[in-house]
């Protein structure tokens, strides 16, 4: 199928391993996507975006860079590189079985993505006649940042180096740190927060937390918040976690974005309304602004219909919630709790948001235990390093802004890693399209890392060859 799509930029398809860790040689086929535009055939180097649980790749990924890979779309015309963006196994159009199911979603893991993405070089190295003097640069966002990181620290003779955006590369269960940074955020004059914002959030959550425990209390928030379902929605205690959860959903600096133009679309602008006096009480203030955000004409909070939403195997191109919810069971947990003593503004009393909370849906879907959970957590560390991954020629680069820096490598491990702090970005905000309203800290950060690339391509011989000649 490669030779018929070898026009334009149009989705190919390769033939790839079901399972890369037995004798088998069941295959499938994985998609890809290529821009020949920039390349200097026979000399210039590759770059891979490298895919993952975000929104499905358009051919728009290898011309635009879409979210991810903008930067190394800009960087690949300037050093004359390929340009190719591989689809992670079970996610898009990538699907090495007919549905969803547990039996079917066991070939699901970042191990099984790796050993695509090593396969993949050798096909595309095949394909373009790439000597092993082409180097290979991976880049990725969040979890294919995480990848990005790891593919070059797993198989360095085959990527050279790796730019790792906004990566949470330390698992985690009780992912407590998260909503701490939200605090943290609320509360930081630069995004447009103050001390008051952060304290409006947390006395309206505090008063959610009264009200749900007591019957009056819950039958009262179900006519605030305009939630759907009968009268007695919020006496089942997964119902009210969910509705917890729920109100916290439009306060998510993980994607705040300056540049936005829909109301309450950013921390500014949902702190300005959150410390408008004209609503006297806090929760009226919060029950004001998910009457603006909401775009149905109830609040959904009805735990078992969501649980059967998540248990439905048919695959389409967006049913990314039950695959990623399958490898934070299965791998990383990454589970953001509100807990008691924490510095999470929202509800922590009654205690909702728990490890548990999140545990028993992986229990209840995919019959994988919270012990289980537990240990596949401490394996991914043991497996890729965690904090202390030990490699090279990687840069890692994180937003002052985003939650997800609690997991990310802040501090390098060694002399031959290099990271980045961004101030006041957001989740791999550097690595989106240029906008004429992004910051300064934000331009510099593409800067950095351009000079990182154009640095690591430079290098007269790769540590690896070093180390292998001392």
């Amino acid at each position: 199928r490669h030779a018929s799509t070898m026009e334009g930029n149009a989705s190919r398809w390769f033939s790839q391993r079901v399972d890369h860790f037995t004798d088998s040689s069941e295959s499938w086929m994985q998609r890809y996507f290529v821009n020949e535009t920039f390349f200097r055939a026979g000399a210039g180097p590759v770059f891979l975006c490298i895919g993952g649980e975000g929104p499905p790749m358009t051919e728009q990924v290898v011309v635009t860079g879409e979210n991810h890979c903008a930067l190394m779309v800009h960087l690949a015309r300037i050093h004359g590189a390929l340009i190719v963006a591989l689809e992670h196994r079970y996610y898009g159009q990538s699907h090495p079985r007919r549905d969803l199911s547990v039996e079917n979603m066991k070939y699901l893991s970042s191990r099984q993505a790796l050993a695509d993405i090593a396969s993949f070089h050798s096909y595309i190295s095949s394909a373009f006649a790439i000597s092993s003097k082409q180097r290979w640069i991976t880049f990725g966002g969040s979890y294919p940042g995480m990848l990005a990181a790891w593919s070059h620290a797993k198989y360095p003779h085959l990527f050279h180096a790796a730019v790792s955006s906004s990566a949470p590369v330390q698992a985690i269960l009780n992912m407590k740190g998260y909503n701490d940074v939200v605090a943290s955020d609320f509360a930081d004059e630069m995004l447009g927060g103050s001390a008051e914002c952060l304290n409006t959030i947390k006395e309206a959550f505090a008063q959610v937390g009264e009200y749900l425990s007591s019957h009056d209390g819950r039958s009262y928030l179900k006519r605030k918040f305009s939630l759907c379902g009968e009268d007695e929605i919020l006496e089942d205690e997964n119902n009210r976690a969910l509705f917890a959860e729920t109100l916290s959903d439009p306060l998510v600096p993980q994607s705040n974005d300056p540049s936005c133009s829909t109301p309450l679309c950013d921390i500014r602008r949902q702190c300005e309304f959150l410390t408008d006096t004209r609503i006297s009480r806090p929760l009226d203030r919060i029950a004001a602004m998910v009457d603006i955000v909401r775009d149905a004409a109830c609040v959904d909070v009805d735990y078992g219909k969501m649980l059967a939403g998540l248990r439905d195997a048919t695959i389409t191109d967006d049913r990314t919630e039950r695959v990623w919810f399958y490898q934070t069971c299965t791998e990383f947990g990454f589970y953001q709790t509100c807990d008691p003593g924490s510095r999470c503004p929202f509800t922590s009393s009654p205690h909702l948001n728990t490890v548990r909370y999140s545990t028993d849906m992986c229990q209840e879907l995919f019959n994988v235990s919270f012990e289980e959970t537990a240990r596949f957590v401490k394996d991914s560390n043991n497996e890729y390093g965690g904090l202390n991954l030990q490699s090279y020629n990687i840069l890692f680069v994180n937003g002052g802004a985003d939650p997800w820096k609690s997991q990310s490598m802040i501090h390098p491990p060694n002399k031959y890693i290099q990271t980045l702090m961004v101030k006041g970005a957001s989740h791999h905000f550097w690595t989106h399209p240029e906008l004429p309203t992004d910051s300064s800290a934000v331009k510099k950060a593409r800067a950095a890392i351009a000079m990182f690339v154009r640095s690591v391509l430079s290098q007269k011989t790769s540590r690896l060859q070093n180390s292998r000649q001392n």
